[in-house]
């Protein structure tokens, strides 16, 4: 490709990332207005959520779609299938933005945690009432709520960093992932997320975007049995911090980053 053209695919590109996050953002509005009135009006307590999570998941699979079709970016997905079943506790590292998006794209349903502050943004707070994600109000909150989502068999999704990825070579998890996986007995989905080069990335503006086209690879693992990682008769707060060094060790040799730099 020639310079001139290269150019023109860039300028091309940044236009269509802000015409995106524009529909995006639209979207968002639509279903807070039209999308979760109509839930409160004809779901009950019992589905809303379900049907709430379907709304998200459509919503993101055309969000996803259209970033891809505007050449934005590509995505390859390695074993999708493994996120065909229910009762799921997937861990994902966090590198870009728009993670979740892609994720939930794939997944019909899944209670997954969120800032509490996206439920006072215009933009999402709607989508995050109809489907009825998680906030992280207080650490005991999301404790609670997490490991009833799981204990009722619904699929839920976290990033332990809490955070975009800051530093691609040195990763850090916060433990509340880990006792989650504890304090429920299950077991954790790992899923690594790759995208060279690196977009939307924690602290850079939405058009500062890569010299080409970045692409995302998503890799769902195997289960990880937390039964047979950690200590059961050690304390939960050791058992904790085993367990979190393990998923670290696990996404650094998965991300090929030196075990020193987790």
């Amino acid at each position: 490709m020639g310079k001139a053209l290269k150019h023109l695919n860039y300028c091309w590109r940044v236009l269509a990332t802000g015409f995106s996050f524009m529909v995006f953002g639209i979207g968002g509005l639509l279903i807070g207005i039209l999308a979760y009135p109509l839930l409160l009006l004809f779901t009950n307590k019992h589905n809303r959520q379900y049907y709430g999570q379907l709304v998200i998941h459509w919503s993101f699979k055309f969000f996803v779609w259209l970033m891809r079709s505007l050449g934005i970016f590509s995505i390859e997905v390695h074993h999708q299938e493994r996120l065909k079943s229910s009762g799921l506790y997937m861990v994902a590292n966090h590198p870009t933005l728009i993670d979740v998006a892609i994720l939930l794209s794939m997944l019909k349903q899944s209670d997954c945690v969120v800032k509490s502050k996206l439920a006072q943004n215009v933009f999402t707070k709607g989508p995050l009432l109809a489907a009825g994600y998680i906030e992280n109000n207080t650490p005991e909150q999301l404790l609670d709520s997490c490991v009833g989502a799981l204990s009722a068999g619904r699929n839920l999704l976290i990033f332990p960093e809490g955070t975009r990825t800051k530093n691609l070579q040195k990763l850090k998890f916060k433990r509340g992932a880990a006792l989650i996986a504890l304090k429920a007995q299950h077991n954790i989905l790992p899923i690594t997320i790759k995208c060279t080069p690196r977009m939307l990335a924690k602290g850079q503006k939405w058009y500062r975007i890569p010299a080409s086209k970045p692409h995302f690879t998503i890799d769902v693992g195997s289960e990880l049995e937390v039964a047979g990682i950690v200590d059961s008769q050690e304390a939960l707060s050791i058992q904790s911090r085993q367990l979190n060094h393990m998923l670290l060790d696990y996404y650094c040799e998965e991300l090929q980053i030196g075990k020193t730099n987790c």
